[in-house]
């Protein structure tokens, strides 16, 4: 848009929001013409699995669907691991419930014993190191669903496919629960008074709201980034909860993804997914407490 028809104040504003969120996060992209092995990166299909481990099951017995896996031997190798807040090694997984009409997601997001949200319809799964002699044949013995399973119909996800990764710059956007303090603090530095009765969007002009929807959008796959919403941040209920949990940073997002006659991904109608962690969990490489989360239109 002509971004002369923003107040100049407002306009410094919205760079400020920029400059001060900016951040390197992990774009992920589907790469249909790239055929995974086993152990890359990639969404759906076949998992790497440890077969000295217990595969992933909800409560009731129903065994969980790869969802995405993300090596991250070879995201260090090419420094794509920005800031090493990730694993500096092993295989990152993210698992849900296919036949569940809300593939696994708890959507009353209730607390466990131990302060934590509970992985039952889903799960993360952290390999430290990877065993390049599992073989695809070894974990199909297994007898686990897989997104290429034609009578998986519930499945957000219809194939495997390979991924390119790359790092990107990006800011936060409007829909994040944080995006109130950044606005307040922005303002405040280039020395707009703003209402402080009023949220961003009552202080900010119609023009100005435009173009923070263009420049301020994150939809996509990514990891590390900031998260994008079909409806509202769901991070937000937790300010009236007795935890108080703060699960400040995106682990992963995984977005509707199709067009061209191609089908790839779907959440409901056109959605988004969300998986939210603390960053402290993060760095102690604990992803036993995660926020799972998908809205749709």
């Amino acid at each position: 848009m002509d971004k002369s028809m923003i107040p100049p104040l407002e306009l410094k504003t919205i760079e400020e929001i920029k400059r001060i969120s900016a951040k390197q996060a992990v774009h992920i992209k589907i790469q249909p013409e790239k055929t995974p092995k086993i152990t890359d990166s990639k969404f759906g299909g076949v998992p790497y699995w440890d077969l000295c481990m217990e595969y992933p099951t909800r409560s009731n017995g129903t065994l969980l669907m790869l969802l995405a896996q993300i090596n991250l031997d070879e995201l260090n190798r090419e420094g794509k691991n920005p800031g090493g807040k990730l694993p500096k090694s092993g295989m990152l997984q993210f698992f849900v419930d296919c036949m569940d009409d809300i593939i696994g997601m708890d959507d009353q997001n209730t607390f466990d014993d131990n302060g934590k949200l509970p992985q039952d319809g889903f799960r993360i799964v952290y390999h430290k190191n990877i065993n390049e002699a599992v073989s695809e044949a070894d974990v199909k013995a297994l007898g686990i669903p897989l997104s290429t399973d034609e009578e998986l119909e519930n499945t957000p996800i219809w194939g495997e496919y390979g991924l390119n990764i790359e790092l990107e710059e990006k800011y936060i956007g409007t829909a994040d629960y944080q995006f109130q303090k950044y606005f307040h603090k922005a303002a405040e530095s280039v020395g707009w008074t703003i209402d402080p009765e009023k949220g961003f969007y009552q202080n900010f002009s119609a023009a100005s709201r435009e173009y923070l929807d263009e420049e301020l959008n994150n939809p996509g796959h990514w990891m590390l980034g900031y998260p994008y919403f079909i409806q509202c941040d769901p991070r937000s209920d937790f300010e009236r909860n007795a935890y108080q949990k703060d699960y400040n940073l995106q682990l992963f997002q995984m977005d509707s993804d199709y067009g061209d006659n191609t089908d790839y991904i779907l959440w409901g109608d056109c959605g988004v997914a969300n998986f939210f962690i603390n960053a402290d969990d993060l760095a102690k490489e604990d992803f036993s407490d995660v926020l799972y989360s998908w809205d749709c239109c």
